[in-house]
C-alpha cells in the first residue's frame, strides 16, 4: 500500500527528520505519525466505538442471512450487481 504525497515541503521535512534520526524516510514518518496519534487520542468514548462495531456486525449478519445470496460465488454476486461494462445495474 502506498501513499503519494505531492507536496515538496512535506517530502523535504520527511527527509530532514529521517536524516536527524539516522533512519529511513518511511520509518521517520511512521514514528512521527505514531507520536502524534499518541499525543492527540481519540475523543470518542470507547462505548461509542463498541456501539458502532455492534451496528456494523448486525448489518453484516442481516446481509449474510439473505437467502437469495446463499450458495452463490463471488463472481455470481458481482454479476448480479454490475452489468457487462462494470456499471451498477
Amino acid at each position: 500500500m502506498g501513499m503519494n504525497i505531492k507536496d515538496p515541503e512535506v517530502h523535504a521535512m520527511a527527509r530532514e527528520l529521517a536524516a536527524r534520526r539516522s533512519t529511513t524516510v518511511t520509518d521517520a514518518v511512521r514514528q512521527a505519525l505514531r507520536a502524534e496519534l499518541e499525543r492527540c487520542p481519540s475523543t470518542e468514548p470507547p462505548s461509542a466505538i463498541e456501539a458502532r462495531k455492534a451496528a456494523i456486525r448486525a448489518i453484516c449478519a442481516r446481509v449474510s442471512a439473505r437467502n437469495e445470496w446463499q450458495g452463490l460465488s463471488s463472481k455470481e454476486l458481482q454479476d448480479a450487481l454490475y452489468d457487462e461494462d462494470g456499471l451498477p445495474k
